[in-house]
């Protein structure tokens, strides 16, 4: 029988799993209202490209102005660390061919339910990787 910590962290891996699933199906749209009904009111996002931290309000906007219709992830890894969970993987999109993206978003857990509370996005190197599944 799997000890009481084993159950939990698999029932963390689930829900940060179906997180990130809904994180990226409101990215595909640019659906801000889909989007905040995981994000904590003290959410930040970390531009990878220009080291600038943007509030809610900057994100929604660049959220909405820029739908990923095909974004696409892989290797997608997830850790738990208490009331902490990081989920991170490579996204690809068909407005950027051969060229990969790769974030991190952090969770905490906060009255039972998981929500991020920071995301950040980075380029990787030109033909970094093989292709992505949907």
């Amino acid at each position: 029988m799997p000890s009481v910590a084993t159950v939990v962290a698999v029932d963390d891996i689930a829900a940060l799993t179906a997180r990130n699933k809904h994180f990226i199906d409101a990215c595909r749209p640019g659906s801000w209202q889909q989007l905040r009904q995981i994000l904590g009111g003290d959410f930040r996002y970390l531009d990878g490209r220009t080291g600038q931290v943007w509030d809610q309000n900057r994100y929604a906007v660049d959220l909405r102005h820029n739908p990923a219709p095909s974004l696409a992830i892989d290797e997608v890894v997830i850790h738990v660390a208490g009331n902490t969970g990081t989920v991170s993987a490579r996204t690809r999109s068909d407005t950027r061919p051969h060229r990969h993206n790769r974030y991190l978003d952090t969770y905490e857990r906060r009255d039972g339910r998981w929500l991020c509370v920071h995301a950040c996005v980075w380029p990787l190197p030109e033909h970094s990787g093989a292709t992505v599944a949907p």
